[in-house]
């Protein structure tokens, strides 16, 4: 299923709005302080993701009823997933990678689509059951600034 991801500036604390194959709206991510919530279109909270507070690296903790996962982004583009048997494939400064599996299978695939700001995302999910994670994981790394092309300042 595709899922795609948009970024709101509509209010302060709005983050992206997540759109389904058909175009319509299915979840609203909004953030206040340290956590994001994606809450469905009844503003029933589906998922929470907390920022945790360290230093050289950014981390995340994914909570979905009840189950957690870290989410670790270091410095030199590296992403690693602790509570679930998944790695990335591709590269994160370019916004266009993969989820892999443990057993080498697609969970998702992510990359920048319809926007030619840099604001609209694509990620394409081979199961229903991963579907909120795959979008966590979207937000976190679409969160994460990165510089595409470094320009030289005059001073």
């Amino acid at each position: 299923m595709k899922i795609f991801l948009k970024r709101d500036t509509s209010t302060s604390d709005s983050l992206f709005t997540v759109f389904d194959e058909l175009c319509k709206e299915k979840y609203f991510v909004t953030r206040s302080k340290n956590t994001i919530r994606i809450a469905d279109l009844s503003d029933n909270v589906v998922m929470k993701i907390k920022r945790m507070p360290l230093i050289s690296v950014n981390a995340y903790s994914l909570i979905v009823s009840g189950k957690s996962v870290r989410l670790i982004i270091n410095p030199n583009d590296r992403l690693y997933y602790y509570g679930l048997p998944w790695h990335i494939r591709g590269e994160l400064m370019t916004k266009s990678f993969d989820i892999i599996d443990a057993d080498n299978s697609l969970v998702a695939t992510h990359c920048e689509r319809f926007s030619k700001l840099g604001d609209g995302y694509e990620l394409n999910i081979r199961g229903e059951d991963c579907e909120l994670f795959c979008i966590g994981t979207a937000v976190c790394v679409n969160l994460t600034q990165r510089v595409k092309q470094p320009k030289l300042q005059t001073v």
